[in-house]
């Protein structure tokens, strides 16, 4: 999967694994990302993925949150 730097300047995105820190990638896409981004994590990630990793991610903002309510992930 191929995401921009944008939500991932503190971290070296070569070093994670998508499986195993699917929660943070998810969690920093959906609150930094661009647009592309949230589409390339819609499309790799399934939607209960995405729905547990949103809901355990502590942090979220209120924007985020009502962001992902409207696509139907919260």
């Amino acid at each position: 999967m191929q995401l921009s730097n944008t939500a991932f300047w503190d971290v070296d995105m070569a070093k994670m694994d998508e499986d195993q820190h699917a929660d943070f990638i998810i969690a920093r896409v959906f609150q930094y990302g661009l647009m592309s981004d949230i589409k390339a994590v819609i499309k790799h990630y399934d939607a209960q993925t995405i729905n547990q990793a949103l809901k355990n991610y502590r942090g979220l903002n209120r924007q985020t949150v009502n962001f992902a309510k409207v696509l139907g992930y919260l």
